[in-house]
């Protein structure tokens, strides 16, 4: 009966996600649709879809890459970065801003598991994702995604990216896989975003002081 519960306040919850207006939403937040800045940068959101780590989709029918203004300044500059070193490479976005209610249901699934400690507390104010100041992303080559050693979601020490020439001594990591990851941290910090130890594909801006301080949670 328990699991029925739960079953059914998960659907209840997508619902309501499905309902939102996002587009009107993050226009009263002042954010900006990165595609509208350089239509060339993909986005392939995979909270809007069944392809993520709880297999669930928690966006509905949101598609559209939304961060702060100053923060979609940033993945444009990385797109134009990337693109001088290689035409045909081109940044492609997997998660950006992301409202609360789907924090929420991100947290609740991941109580008891070994994913609990990525996802961050919703009674709080949420992550970077919560307040548009992070953005998850890869580069893809001809339309497929260049090799990165460990998958998006991929909740290991694989895709952490303070032992990565250890995994690579050790044959985990491929030289390509490290080639690759260093060449996306060079356009992305280039930019002037920050890095996470724990995620390859995860970048930030701000200290979480100054955010949680100066901006407000996306709370809809």
């Amino acid at each position: 009966m328990k699991h029925f519960l739960f079953i059914f306040s998960l659907l209840i919850s997508s619902l309501n996600i499905i309902a939102v207006d996002y587009d009107k939403e993050f226009a009263k937040m002042g954010f900006v649709n990165v595609q509208t800045l350089d239509s060339t940068i993909q986005v392939d959101l995979k909270y809007s879809s069944t392809d993520n780590f709880m297999g669930i989709n928690m966006y509905g029918d949101l598609h559209k890459a939304y961060l702060r203004p100053e923060i979609a300044k940033m993945v444009v500059m990385a797109q134009k970065y990337l693109k001088e070193i290689n035409p045909e490479y081109s940044l492609v976005i997997y998660d950006a801003a992301r409202p609360l209610s789907a924090q929420r249901m991100m947290y609740e699934k991941v109580q008891g598991t070994k994913f609990s400690k990525y996802v961050a507390k919703p009674a709080k104010g949420g992550g970077y994702h919560n307040y548009g100041c992070a953005i998850d992303v890869t580069i893809i080559y001809n339309g497929k995604p260049l090799d990165m050693g460990a998958g998006f979601d991929e909740f290991s020490t694989l895709s952490h990216i303070n032992n990565e020439l250890t995994n690579l001594k050790k044959g985990r990591l491929s030289q390509e896989a490290y080639n690759n990851r260093q060449l996306l941290r060079k356009v992305m910090t280039r930019a002037g975003f920050d890095t996470y130890r724990c995620e390859w594909w995860h970048f930030q801006y701000y200290s979480k002081k100054y955010m949680r301080s100066h901006f407000n949670s996306i709370d809809f």
